[in-house]
């Protein structure tokens, strides 16, 4: 009878979780907090795997996904949105140019309505005057 094993432990990009692989011969890997603050790590995974290379997100990726995390509180009325926007704005914003002032715009603020304008103005200057609809697009 074979058991699989699951390498767990400090596993924050594609190259920790080939070398955890190659070291220790486990069946498969666990992410855990990395994936809060690059949930794209499982596609960059499976490109490492395939390629050797994978696409790190830029600004528009984080765009987005903040984006989409928020509306969903918004639209769903989930109790307490802008808590759980400000606990997430620290992950979410973690490689965003700048991220330190869209945090602070995030945390001052105790209306979630507000806190997704702020998204949008804060990623329209960093995007060039690009729109929301035209830099969340094809993905929602």
């Amino acid at each position: 009878m074979r058991i699989p094993v699951i390498g767990n432990g400090d596993v924050r990009s594609p190259e920790d979780a080939a070398a955890m692989v190659a070291e220790t011969g486990c069946d498969a890997v666990m992410i855990g907090r990395s994936a809060a603050t690059n949930p794209w790590i499982f596609r960059q995974i499976a490109q490492y795997s395939e390629r050797g290379s994978y696409q790190e997100a830029g600004d528009r990726d984080r765009f987005q996904m903040i984006r989409r995390y928020f509306r969903m509180l918004i639209e769903e009325g989930f109790p307490d949105a802008p808590g759980k926007m400000k606990q997430f704005a620290a992950w979410f914003t973690h490689g965003v140019r700048n991220g330190s002032q869209l945090r602070k715009l995030i945390y001052e603020s105790s209306d979630a309505e507000r806190i997704a304008d702020e998204v949008e103005r804060f990623f329209e200057k960093l995007l060039g005057g690009e729109t929301a609809l035209t830099a969340a697009g094809a993905s929602l």
